[in-house]
Formats: structure tokens, C-alpha cells, sequence
């Protein structure tokens, strides 16, 4: 039988299947076209990473009160969930985010142009983790965190050919150790708690979740090749 694990990597996009990133292996883009694209990551990320954290953890207190998970794993998880953010070890992942935008009009005191193209596939991505039960959600969020880890590997690879610095590409470097841990965590969990869920209603929401990711994706597509400065992307 499948590990939960091995299911959950079986729905993972590849290269090929995300339309910027394929293009940017290809050799396309320079810096400021990836700058302009970099602002969809910062629109998602404004927009949905706080709300998800707050629901998650209500979630998680919710199945502690229920006797369904422990208050080890409920401790670990906040743990993995609050690592998104400042700790003694570095800045909050946003910060990070916004090193790459360093010399540019786009900054924590800017604020990015509405997107209705954006919001939708917001809106999609909030309205999945919220109709999702506990396990779906840690499976959902487990099955980002594994796969971005190597996606940031190349995105730092790739970024560094068009001239992108260490100090800059740091939300992308700190995203490869940390999100293998989170995602370990998460699946620890879930391979202990099998009887709470159904596999293939998780399958079916991980593969609603990957259609955001490749929204997003295209979405960057768009902006690398929209003939626009970046301040015309923001208020």
C-alpha cells in the first residue's frame, strides 16, 4: 500500500505543466521581467498566507478539543506554521520577499494594484483550505511545502544566471531546508491519523489546490511578458 507521501507526490505539477517556469528553464526572462512576475507571489502572499495560518490553527485547537490529534502534534504544527514568520533565526518569509524587490518601487510601504484575475484564484485557494477537514488541509499544505522545496532550488538557480544576488535570493535559499521540514512534520501526522481520511477525496482537493498553483503560474507568465514597468503595478 501507497504511503500517504508517495500518493501525495503523485500529484505534483512538473515543469512542464507551469508555463512561466518552463520558459524561465528555457532561457527566457531577464530581471525585470522577473520582477514583474515576482508580484504575483507577493499578491498571494498579502493576501491569503495570514488568513490560511489563523485557520489552520483554529483547526488544529478545534481536533486537540476533539481528542482526534495530540497536544504534541498540536505544539509541533503551530511551531511549523509560526516558522513563516520572524523568529531568533531570521526575518519573516514576507521580508525575505521583498529583498528581491531591493532598489525598486515595490516595497512594505507600496501597495500592488488590484488584480480580478488574482483575487479569483485567491479566493479559490482560501475557499479550498476552508471547506477542507484538518487532515485535508495539513495534506494540502504539506503537498506545497514538499513540492516548493525543490521548485526554489531552481528558481535560485535560475534567478542567479540573470544576475540576482545571495542577499536577494534568500527567501528562495531558506525555503529549501524549511519547507522539507514542514512538510515532514505534516506528513508524520498524517501517516499516524490514516483512519481520519479519505484518500481519494484528498487526492481530488491536492489537485484543486495544484489548479492555484498553476493559476499563479500563469498569472506570471503574463505579467514576464506584459510590456509595463513595475510602477504601473502598484497604487
Amino acid at each position: 500500500m501507497s504511503s500517504i507521501r508517495e500518493i501525495i507526490r503523485s500529484c505534483y505539477p512538473t515543469i512542464d505543466e507551469m508555463p512561466f517556469c518552463a520558459a524561465l528553464r528555457d532561457g527566457r526572462f531577464d530581471r525585470a521581467e522577473i520582477l514583474r512576475s515576482e508580484t504575483v507571489e507577493l499578491y498571494r502572499a498579502l493576501n491569503t498566507r495570514g488568513l490560511i495560518q489563523e485557520m489552520y490553527k483554529e483547526k488544529l485547537r478545534a481536533a486537540v478539543e476533539q481528542g482526534t490529534i495530540s497536544a504534541d502534534d498540536l505544539s509541533t504544527m503551530e511551531e511549523v506554521i509560526d516558522d513563516e514568520g520572524e523568529t531568533e533565526e531570521h526575518i519573516d518569509h514576507l521580508d525575505m520577499r521583498y529583498k528581491l524587490f531591493v532598489g525598486t518601487p515595490v516595497s512594505r510601504n507600496s501597495t500592488l494594484k488590484f488584480s480580478q484575475r488574482l483575487e479569483d484564484i485567491n479566493n479559490e485557494w482560501m475557499t479550498i483550505c476552508r471547506e477542507s477537514k484538518l487532515f485535508t488541509l495539513m495534506a494540502l499544505t504539506a503537498a506545497i511545502e514538499d513540492w516548493y522545496a525543490p521548485l526554489s532550488s531552481f528558481f535560485e538557480e535560475e534567478y542567479r544566471k540573470r544576475g540576482f544576488t545571495e542577499d536577494e535570493l534568500e527567501l528562495f535559499i531558506a525555503h529549501q531546508g524549511a519547507d522539507v521540514e514542514h512538510s515532514n512534520a505534516q506528513f508524520a501526522i498524517l501517516e499516524k491519523n490514516a483512519k481520519h481520511y479519505d484518500v481519494d477525496k484528498l487526492r481530488a482537493s491536492i489537485n484543486r489546490t495544484f489548479g492555484t498553483s498553476k493559476g499563479y503560474d500563469a498569472a506570471k507568465l503574463e505579467l514576464a511578458t506584459r510590456d509595463c514597468a513595475l510602477t504601473d503595478l502598484i497604487e
